[in-house]
């Protein structure tokens, strides 16, 4: 997530003579990266990309804490200077204006804070304010609305406003949304709400807040309002997050909270609210602050052995350095004994640092990864002679094979592709699977990466129908598309047991390329070394295929794949063009079979003999078969081939030929006979006279 910020407002909370370029370089170096600075007016602004682990850096707070300990790494001195609050509420009214809050589920909202002013003077904000979040590149709307949207960029806590007088029977019940239940939101987007979604209630039952991501139409501060409820909290950032995926809308406020906001942090926004509340709206305090907070987070200490640092890092970094930089960042060191140090979290990184490592990684980027040394593991390596090198790479046969699978199908035309492992249940489903029998994943990052895919058929023509380009206004051109994928595909084995991971080989090619699809299997069986295969008819149907283009493939018996054109309904579900040849193989039995070995075979003394025989043949009659058939007539039959196929028409050429003398016209008279006998017999084929 990218946040701006202004170097005139980073430098209220961050006293330090860095120029905006060093400031730029030191902190993409040590933290998040800077991926511009852009000068406006008299300021500069900082574009900062901020990795999803630490939601801590999504504000100018957040960001001016992490200077303040690397700037002076590079010998700048910086000083912080804390966030102004008070502990003084303020002038208050008599009126007592009190608020009945229930939450259902204390996880749903791990801690709730509000308090309520009286008095308000709805108007535009300071021009500072409105220059400040302008550069940041938010809208100011009024001085009710900008403070909330001023400090979830300053101190990174989002907070929302509501018309106290909206809010029915002064009560709100905040629970999850049930099924069927809508939303009006201040945008004036109407929602269908996901069961699930955090939401709250007022006393009539009406839905006033999408808690976490946008407050609600009917209760949104206006013009007239002159009673505010503040209302600052944290959230289960899962639920905000899996809402947001739902709908497909994020606001700031919701980027924030699905990442997790420090609860320790709330009540310090509070009071800074409070106190532009009051300089800001005229306002005064009409009630008691409310503070929810059941289960507060307990103290973080980790473990951390000096010796674990020089191992990870490669550096003896003294004692006195490794305490200083943990400081530098916040964290507490409780006590040392011998090497070990007891480290206590701050509340800021606590959902962040959580074993020794994390604390070796901060160390290392504080102590700078450009001082750590670049020495390349010992090896053997550059004395080895290039060939025996290729011999090493691929010292496991399976390495070796996929290698030269990969090639030979590359240079006979296929592009290989990589698609993710997970796929989404609409996928699954349009692919001819039922979801609910394969793997889903837990915490999944979008509903389209939902569950580990049981196949690699369904994402491959996903691919093909996002590259099928119209060449042409009438639809009927498109280019060729000739693709596979070699990887894993992930089978159940019960709810205990870890899945089946099986290395597949899937192509996929558009046009009615069933035959040539079959050649480039018997082309790859060959460059394998595999001579015992067979293509046979599915003894049941395999339904994502075309029931009378499809044929299972066997290597030494046994099934290994299939090849099939694309069933025309299911390539219509998944917005392909049809026809789309698919095969589908193991890999493990390819590489179980596959060998170099070659078998030397001398050039034949004596000349063969080759004739033409031409069969009128029934309709779906394999002429696989028919040709194993002619090959085991006779020792003497060296080759069978398919010259020709015309409707009901096959023409076999066949080659024969004795390594110790010349055939004569009588012998393969003998030989012909007994194949046109066979053939009759066995698939009632009759010789074509000519």
């Amino acid at each position: 997530m990218n946040i701006l910020i202004s170097n005139s407002w980073l430098r209220e909370h961050l006293k330090t003579k860095a120029t905006p370029e060093e400031i730029a370089e030191y902190l993409s170096l040590s933290s998040q990266s800077v991926e511009k600075v852009t000068k406006v007016e008299n300021d500069w602004v900082y574009e900062i990309e901020v990795t999803t682990n630490r939601p801590d850096c999504l504000s100018l707070y957040g960001i001016a804490r992490e200077l303040t300990a690397i700037l002076p790494r590079f010998g700048i001195p910086a000083h912080l200077n804390s966030p102004p609050t008070t502990n003084d509420q303020g002038p208050t009214t008599k009126t007592g204006l009190s608020l009945d809050i229930k939450i259902t589920d204390s996880s749903l909202c791990p801690r709730f804070t509000a308090i309520i002013f009286d008095n308000v003077k709805i108007g535009p904000s300071p021009k500072i304010v409105q220059e400040r979040l302008e550069k940041s590149g938010v809208r100011a709307l009024n001085n009710v609305v900008d403070i909330s949207n001023y400090l979830m960029l300053e101190i990174g806590q989002p907070m929302h406003t509501f018309d106290y007088d909206k809010i029915k029977g002064a009560k709100m019940t905040l629970r999850e949304a049930e099924k069927g239940e809508k939303i009006t939101t201040l945008d004036g987007q109407k929602w269908n709400l996901p069961e699930g979604a955090i939401v709250i209630e007022d006393g009539e039952g009406r839905l006033i807040d999408l808690c976490g991501i946008m407050g609600g139409e009917n209760s949104a501060v206006d013009e007239k309002t002159r009673r505010v409820l503040l209302f600052v909290q944290t959230y289960d950032p899962s639920k905000i997050r899996r809402t947001c995926q739902i709908l497909r809308f994020r606001s700031e406020a919701a980027s924030r909270f699905e990442k997790g906001v420090d609860p320790e942090g709330v009540i310090v926004a509070l009071k800074k609210a409070i106190e532009i509340f009051r300089r800001n709206c005229v306002a005064k305090i009409a009630g008691k602050l409310i503070d929810i907070y059941p289960n507060p987070p307990k103290r973080k200490i980790i473990k951390l052995d000096l010796n674990l640092v020089k191992k990870i890092i490669g550096l003896d970094i003294s004692k006195d350095e490794v305490i200083a930089i943990l400081k530098s960042l916040g964290f507490s060191v409780l006590s040392v004994k011998f090497s070990v140090f007891s480290v206590s979290v701050p509340h800021w990184r606590h959902n962040d640092i959580s074993i020794p490592e994390d604390l070796v990684e901060e160390i290392a980027r504080i102590y700078g990864y450009h001082r750590l040394p670049s020495n390349l593991p010992p090896t053997s390596i550059p004395g080895i002679e290039r060939p025996k090198f290729r011999e090493l790479r691929f010292s496991d046969p399976r390495f070796f094979w996929e290698e030269r699978i990969k090639t030979a199908l590359k240079y006979w035309g296929l592009t290989e592709v990589a698609s993710y492992s997970m796929v989404g249940e609409d996928l699954l489903a349009k692919g001819g699977f039922t979801p609910a029998n394969y793997l889903k994943i837990a915490n999944p990052l979008t509903t389209d990466l939902l569950y580990m895919r049981p196949s690699l058929i369904p994402s491959l023509l996903e691919i093909i129908s996002q590259n099928q380009v119209r060449l042409d206004q009438n639809q009927t051109n498109y280019p060729d598309i000739e693709i596979f994928e070699m990887a894993n595909i992930y089978i159940p084995q019960g709810e205990k047991d870890l899945p089946d991971e099986i290395p597949m080989l899937t192509a996929g090619l558009t046009g009615d390329k069933f035959l040539e699809g079959k050649g480039i299997l018997e082309a790859l069986f060959k460059d394998l070394g595999i001579k015992d295969y067979q293509f046979r008819i599915p003894t049941s149907p395999i339904k994502i295929f075309h029931p009378e283009k499809v044929a299972e493939i066997f290597l030494f018996g046994s099934p290994i794949g299939a090849i099939g054109q694309i069933d025309p309904a299911l390539a219509r579900r998944l917005q392909t063009v049809s026809p789309i040849t698919v095969f589908d193989l193991e890999v493990k039995s390819l590489v179980r079979h596959a060998t170099r070995t070659k078998k030397y075979t001398p050039i034949p003394t004596y000349p063969p003999i080759i004739e033409d025989l031409a069969f009128l043949v029934p309709e779906k009659t394999l002429i696989g078969e028919m040709m194993e058939e002619i090959k085991g007539v006779d020792r003497l039959i060296a080759k069978v081939e398919l010259l020709d196929s015309f409707k009901d028409n096959r023409t076999f050429r066949t080659t024969y030929q004795d390594s110790k003398k010349t055939l004569t016209d009588k012998e393969i008279r003998g030989i012909r006979e007994k194949i046109i006998k066979k053939l009759k017999a066995k698939f009632k084929a009759e010789l074509k006279s000519n």
